[in-house]
């Protein structure tokens, strides 16, 4: 189930809790309920639960199709430590999965297992590092090998080499002195397949990302001036949330809404402007957010977020 809502969130250009943050030491994702636990007005709160519901109608060869995807991710320490995502086809039963992590003595985040209401493991996320940073990436979907893959990756100055075992596909990620990700271009052998490049505004904000290639676009990104209490749980192994990724996945809404310093209240996609509705409690912690995009009968999604807070 999880590759399955993987590609529908990506059709939806949001990945989001499928693909949890994994890797610190190179720099250094429910239920719906109508509004986020503030926890108290102090200032001292902290994310506990963060709740992720997307609502995706979209046309498939010509037939509309609807998912329902339900994802509660539970926070300690401003680090995830489990997650529960239910999907939805057609109408269908909600399929649950619980996702788990174990993380060695740095943090870093080595494994990743998601097991359904049955008690079966359906899929597994094996992370190595060597020297502080990922050298290697396993995915295993127990369903269908066809869908398992592994990542190898080198390192060179600013720059991140991601290959995978069995293809003639490459990605090239490109960190700026920040160590944030400014570009991100995949080759088929030595051809140029796919490239996206990102910029940021003083803030810490990204401003814009432009791709070329099989897909191209042009987007955006507007914000707040309020904290995202996402950028610290999600900045936990920041990397690898995009070194996880396929190489076709487009990153800038990701980092909009997981990794920027303020939150993320509105996009221009492709000359299409969009506005979110965002809701504050009295020391302006965002508690909600919720936003509607309407490509017409092509592609249609509806995304609810709630934050609940802790002391």
């Amino acid at each position: 189930m999880k590759k399955l809502v993987l590609i529908l969130l990506t059709l939806s250009l949001f990945t989001a809790c499928e693909n949890e943050p994994l890797d610190p030491d190179f720099v250094e994702q429910g239920g719906g309920d109508d509004g986020g636990d503030d926890g108290s007005e102090s200032g001292d709160l902290s994310l506990s639960l963060y709740e992720l519901d997307t609502d995706l109608t979209f046309s498939f060869f010509g037939l509309p199709l609807r998912t329902i995807t339900n994802s509660d991710i539970n926070v300690s320490n401003d680090k995830i430590v489990s997650s529960i995502v239910s999907v939805s086809v057609e109408n269908s039963p909600f399929e649950t999965e619980n996702q788990s992590y174990t993380r060695n003595g740095s943090g870093q985040i080595t494994n990743n297992i998601s097991v359904n209401s049955e008690g079966v493991t359906t899929n597994e996320y094996i992370i190595s590092y060597s020297a502080g940073v990922v050298s290697q990436i396993t995915y295993d979907y127990f369903e269908d090998d066809v869908d398992d893959y592994t990542y190898n990756f080198t390192y060179d100055g600013n720059t991140i080499t991601r290959t995978e075992v069995g293809s003639s596909i490459s990605t090239v990620f490109t960190l700026d002195g920040f160590d944030r990700v400014i570009r991100k271009e995949s080759f088929d052998d030595t051809f140029s397949i796919q490239n996206e490049a990102i910029t940021y505004n003083g803030a810490g904000n990204i401003n814009n990302s432009v791709a070329t290639g099989e897909t191209e676009h042009d987007f955006t990104y507007n914000f707040d001036e309020n904290t995202n209490p996402l950028q610290m749980v999600y900045n936990d192994n920041y990397l690898v949330n995009f070194l996880s990724d396929d190489y076709s996945d487009e990153i800038g809404p990701l980092i909009a809404q997981f990794h920027s310093t303020n939150n993320w209240n509105g996009a221009v996609f492709n000359g299409d402007s969009f506005t979110f509705d965002l809701t504050y409690n009295t020391i302006d912690r965002i508690i909600s957010r919720d936003i509607i995009y309407d490509f017409g009968e092509a592609l249609m999604v509806e995304i609810n977020e709630r934050f609940n807070y802790v002391n």
